[in-house]
């Protein structure tokens, strides 16, 4: 009752709607589903049936979360309006996907970037 004076929906959230809402996010993030089983630290099957017709655990979606999901729209098709642009949300996907070292050079090598171009004549 509440939820419908609100305007919320009283719809409870289907596998096949996560598993749509799964595909959704991966692709909005340019990740192909091994790297979304990568993220998740699944088998590439697991995370196929998720798509399919199975719901991953809380703990698949905060790893994938970690990633860029929205986990949010997931779960009840609710959009995060802080949500990231596709290409930025592709981007962090990419960089959580490196290890510490090639995190750390990646950072390193933007912040060169950004100081030598903001301190030149091309502004």
């Amino acid at each position: 009752m509440i939820a419908t004076i609100l305007g919320m929906s009283t719809k409870k959230p289907t596998i096949v709607n996560i598993g749509i809402r799964l595909r959704d996010e991966r692709m909005r993030l340019g990740l192909t589903q091994s790297d979304a089983a990568k993220a998740a630290d699944v088998g590439f099957s697991t995370y196929q049936t998720w798509e399919k017709d199975r719901s991953p655990n809380a703990e698949a979606l905060a790893r994938l979360h970690s990633v860029g999901f929205d986990i949010l729209y997931v779960v009840t098709g609710i959009k995060d309006e802080s949500t990231l642009s596709n290409e930025d949300s592709s981007l962090l996907a990419r960089l959580n996907q490196l290890d510490d070292k090639a995190r750390r050079a990646w950072l390193a090598s933007a912040a060169a970037f950004v100081e030598s171009y903001t301190s030149s004549d091309l502004l």
